[in-house]
């Protein structure tokens, strides 16, 4: 459980809406969120539908008199409620209101003395016991309290005795900023105090108008502010949204998810989580990344080791936590570190899909390839795959049984990817020529009719490559199509089909290529120089051809990845690449062949 207070030295900044929206943001990723209203003068919980009960609920006030009546902590059960589900996680959200708000709430209010709550009858204790309740009762992920604004008996014990962190909503005037210094500064001296308690504090500048600064007011009130508070720069920003919806208290982050609003509030919950390394996400999204771990900004979390002391005891029993733990270890090269922890996380049955990559390229090392296409299957299918990873299945898998890939571009994993996803990843099929036909089949399966330029040129290819050259060539249309209206790859691929076709160079088309060669040419790759050699050799300029020859000649000897050969219209290695290389230069210098692709023509 993660106590964070919402605080405001002057009202009118947001502070409310934004905890409400935050929690509501908690809430849609799963999280189990208790929310407290402690602004006892002016409580604005009940303001919003979301969190209305039917019936009136006991809340803070009625919990402390009744200790007070009592002499004992009543049971917590009493004074909180539960509010309507929402969004499709499982995610709860609970209430503790500030009271039931009748005639007598202002009296019964006034009526506890809090200094006397806590110098004479064990209020500290008191507050310590109901933290202890909400954890054992709720077990909440979060505990979101709202706190009164100004100097309070009340705001010591929500900014310094309840929570792990306080979320500071500020406008950077003046006001804002001198009523806060003295404000974190008690926060900040709890650390030095006899509990030593680390509290952090999150910048929140709120209510800021959505504005041009010609005269850069904001920046310098900004920096006034960093300056006296003691901050580096804002956690979040929340800007004013001007909407009349919002006098109705709507929660924007449900009813407006797409809104500048609802995305600021979004951005909010993730810096509130982020230093809170108990919270699953929190941990994984630090251990993915090298600069968020080793960030000395991070206050109470400086040294390294204590950061992933704590993510270990907090996760010690979750297998993906501890393989990226152990991840991590490697990159800090502590490698007897990382195998232990890879090891644990293989043992509490976790498998990432690098993992099951991993074990494909061994099974089939080893030549057990139905193991191998045990794994490749299992990790295409696998909802946690990133790019990379469902690339480096594809290319082994296209070495191994086209079959598995065919299987994966029918399902919906891939049929639900954007389209730009799907053109990456049909990218890296053209592994060997018999993957060929399954790019064919599955671009018109994507695209009966028409279909954006990345699909064509892919579509192009692969049956150039499948020496289904007429066909190729009616991908851009019926008719020999005007050569002043195709941008480069169309124009190369249309020559080498017709090529393939009539069993002729069609010079015209190879011009057109040449034309379209543009002038600056240092970030092109060693595929594409060779393509500029062949095409400038069919146009009659062998010389031309062969420079081009060089720069691919050099650019191969230098890279060790597989690449596009024209010469066969699908991925070769580095050697081949170089063998193919090689029988252009030959072709160049005058010897009768011809390119692979076109092996089967007389």
């Amino acid at each position: 459980m993660y106590v964070i207070t919402f605080y405001s030295f002057k009202g009118g900044v947001g502070r409310t809406m934004a905890m409400v929206n935050a929690a509501a943001q908690l809430v849609k990723s799963g999280r189990n969120v208790l929310l407290v209203d402690f602004d006892l003068e002016a409580p604005g919980l009940d303001a919003f539908p979301l969190l209305r009960s039917e019936e009136s609920v006991p809340g803070m006030v009625e919990y402390v008199t009744d200790y007070l009546s009592t002499g004992c902590a009543p049971p917590v059960a009493n004074y909180v409620s539960s509010c309507a589900s929402f969004g499709k996680g499982p995610g709860r959200l609970w209430t503790m209101p500030s009271g039931i708000r009748n005639h007598t709430y202002s009296s019964r209010l006034q009526a506890i003395n809090w200094q006397n709550l806590y110098s004479e009858r064990h209020g500290y204790l008191l507050f310590e016991d109901l933290k202890a309740q909400w954890e054992s009762y709720l077990k909440p992920d979060y505990v979101l309290v709202d706190s009164r604004t100004g100097h309070t008996d009340v705001g010591g014990i929500c900014t310094r005795q309840l929570p792990d962190a306080v979320v500071l909503s500020f406008l950077p005037n003046e006001e804002n900023i001198r009523g806060l210094e003295s404000i974190v500064a008690e926060i900040r001296q709890e650390n030095e105090g006899p509990l030593q308690k680390q509290i952090e504090i999150l910048f929140v500048p709120s209510n800021v108008p959505y504005l041009d600064d010609e005269e850069d007011i904001l920046n310098r009130r900004l920096e006034e502010a960093e300056g006296r508070l003691g901050f580096v720069e804002p956690d979040a920003t929340i800007h004013r949204y001007d909407s009349l919806a919002l006098l109705d208290s709507e929660v924007f982050s449900i009813t407006h998810p797409r809104s500048r609003l609802a995305r600021e509030y979004e951005e909010l919950a993730t810096v509130m989580t982020a230093r809170n390394l108990d919270d699953r996400g929190a941990a994984l999204r630090l251990l993915s990344g090298d600069e968020a771990i080793i960030d000395p900004a991070i206050p109470g979390l400086r040294d390294l080791d204590s950061r992933l002391k704590k993510i270990r005891n907090a996760h010690g029993r979750d297998g993906e936590v501890i393989h990226h733990l152990g991840t991590f270890m490697q990159k800090l090269g502590r490698s007897e570190e990382a195998k232990k922890l890879l090891d644990e996380a293989a043992n509490l049955g976790y498998r990432s899909v690098e993992l099951m990559i991993d074990a494909a390229n061994r099974f089939h090392a080893e030549g057990n390839v139905e193991a191998a296409l045990v794994s490749l299957k299992e990790a295409l299918n696998d909802s946690r795959a990133t790019f990379l990873e469902r690339s480096r299945a594809i290319r082994l898998a296209g070495r191994l049984d086209i079959s598995v890939l065919g299987g994966f571009m029918s399902s919906s994993r891939f049929r639900d990817l954007q389209p730009s996803a799907q053109s990456a990843l049909i990218d890296q099929m053209f592994v060997s020529r018999d993957a060929l036909p399954l790019i064919e089949q599955t671009i018109r399966s994507l695209f009966p009719s028409h279909m954006t330029t990345d699909f064509r040129t892919h579509l192009m290819l692969s049956l150039i490559g499948q020496r289904k050259f007429d066909d190729a060539m009616k991908v851009l249309g019926s008719g020999r199509p005007d050569l002043a209206l195709l941008h480069l790859p169309d124009a190369f691929n249309y020559a080498i089909a017709e090529w393939g076709a009539s069993k002729h160079i069609p010079v015209d088309w190879f011009r057109r290529v040449v034309e379209l060669i543009p002038v600056r040419q240092e970030i092109l790759g060693r595929n594409v120089w060779q393509c500029f050699a062949i095409a400038h050799w069919a146009s009659g300029n062998p010389v031309a051809a062969l420079g081009f020859l060089a720069e691919a000649e050099a650019l191969a000897r230098q890279e060790e990845n597989e690449t596009f050969s024209c010469w066969r219209y699908f991925k070769v290695s580095p050697g081949q690449f170089l063998a193919d290389l090689r029988s252009v230069r030959s072709m160049i210098e005058g010897a009768d062949i011809l390119p692979a692709v076109f092996e089967s023509v007389g």
